[in-house]
Protein backbone atom coordinates (compact mmCIF):
# COMPACT_ATOMS: atom_id res chain seq x y z
CA UNK A 1 0.00 0.00 0.00
CA UNK A 2 0.90 3.64 -0.55
CA UNK A 3 2.70 5.01 2.57
CA UNK A 4 0.46 8.09 4.43
CA UNK A 5 3.27 10.00 4.38
CA UNK A 6 3.50 9.57 0.07
CA UNK A 7 -0.11 10.84 0.03
CA UNK A 8 0.61 13.79 1.89
CA UNK A 9 3.87 14.65 0.29
CA UNK A 10 1.60 14.24 -3.52
CA UNK A 11 -1.12 15.81 -2.31
CA UNK A 12 0.72 18.94 -0.84
CA UNK A 13 2.17 19.34 -4.66
CA UNK A 14 -1.38 19.23 -5.97
CA UNK A 15 -2.59 22.09 -3.65
CA UNK A 16 0.66 23.98 -4.39
CA UNK A 17 0.45 23.38 -7.80
CA UNK A 18 -3.54 24.61 -7.92
CA UNK A 19 -2.40 27.93 -6.33
CA UNK A 20 -0.13 28.29 -9.13
CA UNK A 21 -2.93 27.77 -11.73
CA UNK A 22 -5.20 30.53 -9.91
CA UNK A 23 -7.12 27.55 -8.60
CA UNK A 24 -6.37 28.03 -4.75
CA UNK A 25 -10.33 28.76 -4.22
CA UNK A 26 -11.57 25.30 -5.67
CA UNK A 27 -8.58 23.65 -4.40
CA UNK A 28 -10.87 21.58 -1.27
CA UNK A 29 -13.20 20.70 -4.05
CA UNK A 30 -11.06 18.85 -6.81
CA UNK A 31 -8.87 17.72 -4.13
CA UNK A 32 -11.81 15.85 -2.51
CA UNK A 33 -12.87 14.62 -6.03
CA UNK A 34 -9.38 13.15 -6.91
CA UNK A 35 -8.53 9.61 -7.16
CA UNK A 36 -5.34 7.62 -5.66
CA UNK A 37 -3.66 5.55 -8.37
CA UNK A 38 -0.52 4.18 -9.76
CA UNK A 39 1.05 6.08 -12.63
CA UNK A 40 2.94 3.59 -15.20
CA UNK A 41 5.88 5.04 -17.24
CA UNK A 42 8.27 3.38 -19.86
CA UNK A 43 11.59 2.95 -18.47
CA UNK A 44 14.46 1.61 -20.53
CA UNK A 45 13.79 -0.59 -23.68
CA UNK A 46 13.81 -4.06 -22.68
CA UNK A 47 15.99 -6.73 -23.82
CA UNK A 48 14.49 -9.47 -22.30
CA UNK A 49 17.77 -10.05 -19.80
CA UNK A 50 14.81 -10.75 -16.89
CA UNK A 51 11.60 -12.95 -16.98
CA UNK A 52 8.56 -11.79 -15.30
CA UNK A 53 9.52 -7.78 -14.34
CA UNK A 54 7.09 -5.42 -15.28
CA UNK A 55 6.89 -4.94 -18.95
CA UNK A 56 5.25 -3.30 -21.77
CA UNK A 57 4.79 -3.83 -25.55
CA UNK A 58 7.19 -6.67 -26.90
CA UNK A 59 6.48 -9.96 -25.89
CA UNK A 60 5.16 -11.94 -22.60
CA UNK A 61 6.54 -14.13 -20.19
CA UNK A 62 3.80 -16.76 -19.74
CA UNK A 63 3.95 -19.94 -17.54
CA UNK A 64 3.66 -23.11 -19.88
CA UNK A 65 0.31 -23.87 -18.57
CA UNK A 66 -1.33 -21.11 -20.21
CA UNK A 67 -1.68 -20.67 -23.59
CA UNK A 68 -1.37 -17.77 -25.73
CA UNK A 69 -5.14 -16.18 -25.96
CA UNK A 70 -7.15 -16.30 -28.87
CA UNK A 71 -9.97 -14.35 -30.48
CA UNK A 72 -13.21 -15.83 -31.48
CA UNK A 73 -11.93 -16.49 -34.93
CA UNK A 74 -8.80 -18.38 -33.89
CA UNK A 75 -6.63 -15.47 -34.14
CA UNK A 76 -3.66 -14.72 -31.24
CA UNK A 77 -4.15 -12.06 -29.34
CA UNK A 78 -1.72 -8.92 -29.06
CA UNK A 79 0.38 -8.60 -26.17
CA UNK A 80 -0.13 -5.37 -24.41
CA UNK A 81 1.84 -5.39 -21.19
CA UNK A 82 2.93 -7.38 -17.95
CA UNK A 83 2.78 -6.53 -14.49
CA UNK A 84 4.49 -8.11 -12.08
CA UNK A 85 2.18 -7.36 -8.47
CA UNK A 86 5.44 -6.49 -6.25
CA UNK A 87 6.09 -3.97 -8.40
CA UNK A 88 2.34 -2.39 -7.61
CA UNK A 89 2.11 -3.15 -4.36
CA UNK A 90 4.01 -0.10 -2.68
CA UNK A 91 1.90 2.18 -4.57
CA UNK A 92 -1.58 0.32 -4.09
CA UNK A 93 -4.25 3.00 -2.93
CA UNK A 94 -4.99 3.02 0.63
CA UNK A 95 -8.27 4.64 0.47
CA UNK A 96 -10.36 1.34 0.31
CA UNK A 97 -11.20 1.87 -3.50
CA UNK A 98 -9.26 -1.31 -4.86
CA UNK A 99 -7.50 -4.12 -3.41
CA UNK A 100 -4.78 -6.42 -5.75
CA UNK A 101 -3.17 -9.86 -5.02
CA UNK A 102 0.22 -9.18 -3.16
CA UNK A 103 2.22 -11.39 -5.74
CA UNK A 104 1.48 -12.90 -9.13
CA UNK A 105 1.75 -11.86 -12.97
CA UNK A 106 -0.88 -9.67 -14.74
CA UNK A 107 -1.29 -9.92 -18.07
CA UNK A 108 -3.55 -7.84 -20.55
CA UNK A 109 -3.67 -8.90 -24.54
CA UNK A 110 -6.94 -7.91 -27.20
CA UNK A 111 -8.20 -8.77 -30.62
CA UNK A 112 -8.94 -6.21 -33.05
CA UNK A 113 -9.68 -2.73 -31.92
CA UNK A 114 -13.04 -2.30 -33.96
CA UNK A 115 -15.34 -1.08 -33.07
CA UNK A 116 -14.70 1.46 -30.08
CA UNK A 117 -16.97 -1.12 -27.57
CA UNK A 118 -16.81 -4.33 -25.78
CA UNK A 119 -13.61 -4.66 -28.05
CA UNK A 120 -12.11 -8.73 -27.31
CA UNK A 121 -9.29 -9.23 -25.14
CA UNK A 122 -8.16 -11.22 -22.47
CA UNK A 123 -6.75 -10.25 -18.44
CA UNK A 124 -4.98 -12.96 -17.30
CA UNK A 125 -4.04 -13.12 -13.56
CA UNK A 126 -1.18 -15.75 -12.50
CA UNK A 127 -0.44 -16.12 -8.63
CA UNK A 128 3.24 -17.39 -9.57
CA UNK A 129 5.63 -15.06 -11.17
CA UNK A 130 8.48 -18.05 -11.35
CA UNK A 131 8.79 -20.17 -13.86
CA UNK A 132 8.06 -18.44 -17.00
CA UNK A 133 9.19 -18.36 -20.32
CA UNK A 134 8.92 -15.67 -22.60
CA UNK A 135 7.03 -16.79 -25.25
CA UNK A 136 6.34 -15.66 -28.86
CA UNK A 137 2.96 -15.56 -31.14
CA UNK A 138 2.63 -18.10 -33.73
CA UNK A 139 2.06 -16.12 -36.75
CA UNK A 140 0.83 -12.24 -36.76
CA UNK A 141 -1.60 -11.12 -33.76
CA UNK A 142 -4.62 -9.97 -34.16
CA UNK A 143 -3.41 -6.22 -34.71
CA UNK A 144 -0.61 -7.26 -36.66
CA UNK A 145 1.51 -5.01 -35.76
CA UNK A 146 4.66 -4.74 -33.16
CA UNK A 147 5.36 -2.93 -30.37
CA UNK A 148 8.85 -2.13 -28.98
CA UNK A 149 9.24 -3.82 -25.46
CA UNK A 150 10.26 -1.25 -22.49
CA UNK A 151 10.60 -2.11 -18.59
CA UNK A 152 7.88 -0.53 -16.73
CA UNK A 153 8.06 2.31 -13.90
CA UNK A 154 5.53 2.15 -11.20
CA UNK A 155 5.05 5.40 -9.27
CA UNK A 156 2.01 6.57 -6.93
CA UNK A 157 -0.64 8.92 -8.77
CA UNK A 158 -3.25 11.18 -7.63
CA UNK A 159 -5.29 11.84 -10.19
CA UNK A 160 -7.60 14.61 -10.81
CA UNK A 161 -10.82 14.30 -13.02
CA UNK A 162 -10.83 14.25 -16.67
CA UNK A 163 -12.43 16.51 -19.13
CA UNK A 164 -15.85 14.46 -18.24
CA UNK A 165 -15.58 13.80 -15.06
CA UNK A 166 -14.81 16.83 -13.40
CA UNK A 167 -18.03 18.79 -11.64
CA UNK A 168 -17.55 21.91 -14.59
CA UNK A 169 -20.83 23.51 -12.87
CA UNK A 170 -19.62 24.20 -9.52
CA UNK A 171 -16.49 25.20 -10.97
CA UNK A 172 -18.80 27.53 -12.32
CA UNK A 173 -20.50 28.44 -8.97
CA UNK A 174 -17.14 29.34 -7.49
CA UNK A 175 -16.03 31.51 -10.57
CA UNK A 176 -19.38 33.81 -9.78
CA UNK A 177 -18.81 34.17 -6.25
CA UNK A 178 -15.08 34.68 -6.57
CA UNK A 179 -15.82 37.78 -9.40
CA UNK A 180 -19.26 38.58 -8.28
CA UNK A 181 -22.20 38.55 -10.92
CA UNK A 182 -21.76 41.69 -11.95
CA UNK A 183 -18.11 41.99 -12.25
CA UNK A 184 -16.13 42.17 -15.61
CA UNK A 185 -15.35 38.42 -16.73
CA UNK A 186 -12.36 37.03 -15.75
CA UNK A 187 -10.05 37.20 -18.39
CA UNK A 188 -8.01 34.14 -18.10
CA UNK A 189 -11.78 32.08 -18.67
CA UNK A 190 -12.76 31.55 -14.85
CA UNK A 191 -11.83 28.25 -12.85
CA UNK A 192 -13.29 26.22 -15.70
CA UNK A 193 -10.60 26.90 -18.09
CA UNK A 194 -8.34 27.10 -16.00
CA UNK A 195 -8.94 24.08 -14.06
CA UNK A 196 -8.78 22.18 -17.76
CA UNK A 197 -5.23 23.50 -18.13
CA UNK A 198 -4.08 22.10 -15.30
CA UNK A 199 -5.66 18.74 -15.72
CA UNK A 200 -3.46 18.11 -18.78
CA UNK A 201 -0.79 19.08 -16.96
CA UNK A 202 -0.79 17.52 -14.11
CA UNK A 203 -2.69 13.93 -15.16
CA UNK A 204 -0.04 13.95 -18.29
CA UNK A 205 3.16 15.18 -16.90
CA UNK A 206 5.75 13.30 -18.81
CA UNK A 207 6.20 12.11 -22.36
CA UNK A 208 7.36 8.86 -20.49
CA UNK A 209 3.85 8.12 -19.20
CA UNK A 210 1.92 5.46 -21.46
CA UNK A 211 -0.67 4.03 -18.51
CA UNK A 212 -2.45 4.00 -15.06
CA UNK A 213 -4.60 2.04 -13.12
CA UNK A 214 -7.58 3.30 -10.66
CA UNK A 215 -8.24 7.12 -12.15
CA UNK A 216 -10.11 8.52 -14.56
CA UNK A 217 -10.84 7.49 -17.90
CA UNK A 218 -10.62 10.28 -20.69
CA UNK A 219 -14.02 11.21 -22.73
CA UNK A 220 -16.22 13.33 -24.20
CA UNK A 221 -19.39 12.29 -21.11
CA UNK A 222 -18.89 10.53 -17.87
CA UNK A 223 -20.56 7.59 -18.66
CA UNK A 224 -17.54 4.94 -19.41
CA UNK A 225 -18.43 2.51 -16.03
CA UNK A 226 -22.10 2.62 -17.29
CA UNK A 227 -20.95 1.31 -20.49
CA UNK A 228 -18.64 -1.34 -18.55
CA UNK A 229 -20.93 -2.35 -16.27
CA UNK A 230 -23.79 -2.66 -18.42
CA UNK A 231 -21.48 -5.41 -20.48
CA UNK A 232 -20.15 -7.36 -17.06
CA UNK A 233 -23.39 -7.41 -15.42
CA UNK A 234 -25.57 -7.66 -18.35
CA UNK A 235 -23.78 -8.78 -21.38
CA UNK A 236 -25.80 -5.96 -23.16
CA UNK A 237 -24.60 -3.03 -25.48
CA UNK A 238 -24.29 0.73 -24.10
CA UNK A 239 -27.20 2.92 -26.22
CA UNK A 240 -25.33 5.90 -25.44
CA UNK A 241 -28.33 6.78 -22.84
CA UNK A 242 -27.46 6.70 -19.52
CA UNK A 243 -31.37 6.42 -17.68
CA UNK A 244 -32.23 3.80 -19.87
CA UNK A 245 -29.10 2.28 -18.94
CA UNK A 246 -29.74 2.92 -15.10
CA UNK A 247 -33.17 1.74 -15.24
CA UNK A 248 -31.73 -1.55 -16.62
CA UNK A 249 -29.33 -2.33 -14.32
CA UNK A 250 -32.02 -0.96 -11.50
CA UNK A 251 -34.20 -4.09 -12.93
CA UNK A 252 -31.27 -6.37 -12.83
CA UNK A 253 -30.75 -5.64 -9.08
CA UNK A 254 -34.43 -5.85 -8.30
CA UNK A 255 -35.33 -2.31 -8.13
CA UNK A 256 -32.66 -1.03 -5.92
CA UNK A 257 -31.59 2.13 -7.24
CA UNK A 258 -29.28 2.63 -4.43
CA UNK A 259 -27.36 -0.53 -5.63
CA UNK A 260 -26.94 0.96 -9.15
CA UNK A 261 -25.79 3.29 -8.03
CA UNK A 262 -23.21 1.90 -5.47
CA UNK A 263 -22.42 -0.19 -8.66
CA UNK A 264 -21.69 2.59 -10.97
CA UNK A 265 -19.18 3.87 -8.14
CA UNK A 266 -17.33 0.36 -7.54
CA UNK A 267 -17.10 0.22 -11.46
CA UNK A 268 -13.35 0.49 -11.61
CA UNK A 269 -10.50 1.67 -14.27
CA UNK A 270 -7.89 -0.72 -13.79
CA UNK A 271 -6.12 0.02 -16.62
CA UNK A 272 -5.78 2.53 -19.05
CA UNK A 273 -3.38 2.65 -21.95
CA UNK A 274 -2.36 5.81 -23.66
CA UNK A 275 -0.94 6.28 -27.19
CA UNK A 276 2.53 6.23 -27.16
CA UNK A 277 4.95 6.78 -29.86
CA UNK A 278 7.86 5.03 -28.46
CA UNK A 279 5.97 2.00 -27.65
CA UNK A 280 3.68 1.93 -31.25
CA UNK A 281 0.65 2.60 -29.36
CA UNK A 282 -2.26 4.26 -31.52
CA UNK A 283 -5.52 3.90 -30.66
CA UNK A 284 -7.22 5.68 -33.61
CA UNK A 285 -6.61 9.04 -33.43
CA UNK A 286 -4.19 9.53 -30.48
CA UNK A 287 -6.74 7.69 -28.26
CA UNK A 288 -6.84 5.83 -25.27
CA UNK A 289 -7.60 1.79 -24.30
CA UNK A 290 -9.77 1.32 -20.94
CA UNK A 291 -10.15 -1.88 -19.11
CA UNK A 292 -12.61 -1.80 -16.51
CA UNK A 293 -13.46 -4.26 -13.51
CA UNK A 294 -16.02 -4.48 -10.69
CA UNK A 295 -14.79 -3.72 -7.34
CA UNK A 296 -16.33 -7.44 -6.03
CA UNK A 297 -14.40 -8.70 -8.98
CA UNK A 298 -11.08 -7.08 -8.41
CA UNK A 299 -11.60 -8.18 -4.65
CA UNK A 300 -12.08 -11.92 -5.78
CA UNK A 301 -9.26 -11.70 -8.08
CA UNK A 302 -11.38 -12.45 -11.02
CA UNK A 303 -9.70 -10.82 -13.74
CA UNK A 304 -11.43 -12.47 -16.79
CA UNK A 305 -14.34 -10.09 -15.68
CA UNK A 306 -13.71 -7.19 -17.20
CA UNK A 307 -14.71 -4.88 -19.88
CA UNK A 308 -12.20 -2.77 -22.36
CA UNK A 309 -13.24 -0.10 -24.84
CA UNK A 310 -11.73 2.53 -26.68
CA UNK A 311 -12.00 6.34 -26.59
CA UNK A 312 -10.52 8.59 -29.48
CA UNK A 313 -11.86 11.80 -30.03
Amino acid sequence: MIKPEQCERLTRKARKTLEEYGLGTAADLLVSSSRWGIRLDVSTLDEYRRTGNSRVGGNPDLPEHIPWPLTQDGVPMTFLAQLNLVDLLPYTPNDGRVSLPERGMLYFFIGVDEPAYNIEHHVIYEPDSHNLTRREPEGATALETEFAAHAVTVLPNLEFPTYAYVDAQALNALSVQQTGENEVADPEGGLYERYLEFESDWNHPSAQNWGGMFGYPDGQHPDAEHQALLQIALGEEYEYDTQKCEDKLTAHYGGDRERTRQELEDTLLLLKIDTHDGIGFQWWDCGELQFFIRKSDLFAGRFDQTYCSLYSS
